[in-house]
């Protein structure tokens, strides 16, 4: 498959991982081919290599303390998928642990518990950083420890407690005023209007310093990254409260696309609500922050994987929607050399230098499209020749995306068999101490 990796021996593939896991024992890794196998050896080692570095602590930390510690734990929780392989769930587990010894619990209102005592931005909650660092990881953990037996004799109080937490934590950003449903329109997420103050517990105003993030409308990127958090407990749990949340986003977000004969383009995000505009109404006096295509490439890239986990969550999309989609990474964005893949905007930008205004492959979209999957293995090839960082993240969901047949059909739209609930999850003291925990 990816030729730079293939240096790897088949001794060294029996030696590095299939010593770990039990020879009986049926997964994704026991049914590849000898070439995956020794990627994934490969894979091992580097994404094990990575989770040793830990980060800074979190008040020496900048934003991207969260996306650090998403970007190390996150591919082991998938690689434990792909190979049921013990030793990334025990450095999983210490690796949360030491997240959850970083966090504020407040004493009066425990729903503004959370991440906080980070340089930059004034202290803001984000949605997306605990969607990405804690609530993901989390039931994706809880999703492999219920699946086995002897992961529940050794993990099960822990993945259960976490879970309850995590239950109460993604409510928890309604509890802050931050959700509004918008009735026909769907529903969105604004940014929270302050923070709590560690001495006394009560919620402290933002400074001007962080007014575009006071109260405004999320952009989509943000709000997408909590879908996969959605979508697995939506699995985990059964209760249709989190799918219903993602069907009222997915109504704002594809209101707002632009379509052609082309492509569908969209902004990093739009002013939906009073708070957005000095007048204190929509529309009334100037908006606090424009409404435009971000230069970020990356963050389309969160968008469409939204569309992918919705979808595979059963949540409608149209087809025509999901093919437009792949017209415009493959058709519009796609700059046509296959050997070494470019990309322009979704707006049709594209500065060659530089980090930024240029495109991205939408490699989600693998889950309909072959040319996707082409294009994403010559990539691979490229950038783990150059050892980019997240290659060899990317090269594990690579092999667990093409362990699927190319497919218009959902693949999560029923949940795990765990009964649905019949009221949201309430805070429960207990719960907090314990995934408060070191």
């Amino acid at each position: 498959m990816i030729r730079c990796l293939f240096a790897v021996t088949w001794l060294a593939v029996l030696a590095g991982v299939s010593g770990s896991v039990g020879a009986a024992e049926s997964t994704l890794l026991s049914k590849a081919t000898p070439e995956q196998q020794a990627l994934f050896a490969k894979i091992k080692t580097e994404i094990l290599r990575e989770a040793a570095v830990q980060p800074r602590p979190l008040a020496d930390a900048q934003e991207d303390y969260f996306y650090v510690y998403d970007a190390e734990m996150r591919p082991l929780l998938r690689a434990y998928s792909y190979s049921h392989d013990p030793v990334f769930l025990e450095t999983f587990v210490p690796m949360m642990e030491r997240v959850l010894s970083q966090r504020y619990l407040d004493p009066i209102k425990p729903e503004w518990n959370g991440w906080y005592a980070y340089k930059g931005f004034g202290h803001t909650a984000l949605v997306d950083h605990d969607a990405i660092m804690y609530f993901t990881p989390v039931l994706l953990f809880v999703k492999e420890v219920r699946a086995d037996p002897k992961l529940q004799a050794k993990y099960g109080a822990k993945a259960e407690a976490w879970l309850k937490d995590v239950e109460v934590s993604i409510r928890n950003w309604d509890k802050r005023g931050c959700w509004h449903d918008l009735g026909h329109k769907g529903g969105w997420y604004t940014t929270v209007p302050g923070y709590p103050d560690p001495k006394t517990g009560e919620i402290v105003p933002l400074g001007e310093e962080t007014v575009l993030f006071t109260s405004g409308t999320v952009p989509y990127n943000k709000v997408h990254a909590l879908f996969q958090s959605l979508a697995l407990a939506w699995q985990v749990t059964g209760d249709p409260w989190y799918k219903t949340r993602m069907e009222k986003c997915v109504k704002f977000f594809r209101d707002h696309w632009r379509v052609d004969d082309k492509h569908a383009e969209w902004n990093y995000r739009d002013l939906e609500f009073p708070s957005d505009f000095e007048g204190g109404k929509v529309g009334a006096g100037k908006a606090k922050t424009g409404v435009f295509v971000h230069p970020h490439q990356g963050y389309y890239g969160v968008d469409v994987a939204a569309v992918v986990c919705s979808f595979d969550a059963g949540v409608p999309w149209a087809k025509a929607d999901l093919e437009k989609l792949v017209q415009t990474n493959t058709e519009f964005m796609f700059l046509g050399d296959a050997k070494d893949p470019k990309f322009k905007m979704i707006n049709g930008w594209y500065k060659a230098e530089g980090k930024y205004e240029k495109g991205t492959l939408w490699t989600d979209l693998a889950h309909f499209s072959p040319k996707i999957r082409e294009l994403w293995k010559v990539e691979l090839d490229r950038d783990c020749a150059a050892n980019k960082w997240m290659c060899w993240a990317s090269s594990l969901d690579y092999l667990i995306e093409t362990s699927y047949p190319v497919s218009w059909e959902p693949r999560h739209a029923r949940p795990d068999g765990a009964p649905a609930r019949a009221a949201p999850a309430k805070n429960s003291p207990e719960g907090e101490r314990e995934s408060g925990k070191t």
